[in-house]
């Protein structure tokens, strides 16, 4: 079933706690759009949801990735109450009707995994256990197990993440499609010369002193066409071509797979280091 050019998937509504709903709707790429043949795209995976999540108009904040690679591994994370609504416009494909029926299957998923965690926690905790350390656990049941990762999950319960040049910069080479940016460009200088073609500035022509005729203009200048209009978009593709692929393949490559966590951290630490220089 597809619903605004994306693979919709209804609420199966069969009692599966989050960990279990979310790993089959990941698997089937549920709320992903169609590829150019009309089929599914595939699966989802961590970066592309958390680029899917911080594209939705109404969500400033965003979501980390770190947080979104939680929901893919075999652990006993849950999904705050914001994320529910993001995740829920992706699984409902921005329908307003399938968003209402998934988030409500999405918020009683979650609800089952708490259940199961509290079970788990009673079955193993001893006798002797105090009472400080029984109230905390229950006071983080909710969302996440540790103060640690409320702190790191961008919901609406933590203040927003100032702006930031830098981030802001590397999202608009590295998110969306290579040619976006150079398309843009491209753009631009078209409208400028067609500007300079109506308010007459794109051939001037002036009568030296020796009595020969010189042109200039917009359109007569090599750094205004050949420069804006071939040579930058070439660079500007080439270049996020290349920070596309370090950011996502390449690092991967060199690092081991148990450090993934670690090396995304580093490249935010990187890019937050060229604050002072932006």
């Amino acid at each position: 079933m597809f619903r605004n050019g994306k693979l919709f998937l209804p609420p199966p509504r069969d009692g599966s706690d989050f960990k279990e709903l979310f790993k089959r709707l990941a698997a089937a790429g549920a709320g992903r759009p169609l590829g150019k043949d009309g089929f599914p795209a595939g699966p989802w995976t961590p970066e592309l949801l958390a680029e899917a999540i911080s594209r939705i108009d109404s969500n400033r904040v965003g979501v980390d990735l770190r947080t979104v690679q939680l929901w893919f591994q075999e652990n006993e994370k849950g999904i705050s109450t914001a994320n529910i609504r993001w995740l829920a416009r992706v699984f409902g494909c921005d329908d307003p009707v399938a968003t209402s029926e998934w988030q409500m299957e999405l918020s009683a998923a979650q609800s089952r995994l708490s259940a199961k965690r509290r079970e788990w926690k009673r079955a193993g905790s001893s006798v002797a256990q105090e009472i400080p350390d029984t109230a905390l656990t229950a006071t983080f049941d909710d969302e996440t197990d540790s103060p640690a990762e409320l702190t790191r999950d961008t919901d609406a319960k933590e203040p927003r993440r100032r702006f930031s040049l830098a981030r802001k910069s590397e999202a608009f080479f590295s998110h969306g499609s290579p040619l976006n940016l150079p398309a843009s460009v491209f753009a631009g200088m078209t409208a400028l010369g067609f500007l300079s073609y109506i308010i007459g500035i794109h051939n001037v022509t002036y009568e030296r002193a020796d009595g020969l005729v010189k042109q200039v203009g917009f359109l007569w200048a090599a750094n205004w066409t050949l420069d804006f209009m071939v040579f930058l978009p070439l660079f500007f593709f080439f270049v996020i071509e290349l920070l596309v692929f370090w950011k996502s393949e390449g690092r991967r490559k060199l690092a081991a797979q148990g450090d993934q966590v670690e090396s995304d951290d580093a490249w935010l630490r990187n890019v937050d280091a060229s604050s002072y220089t932006y």
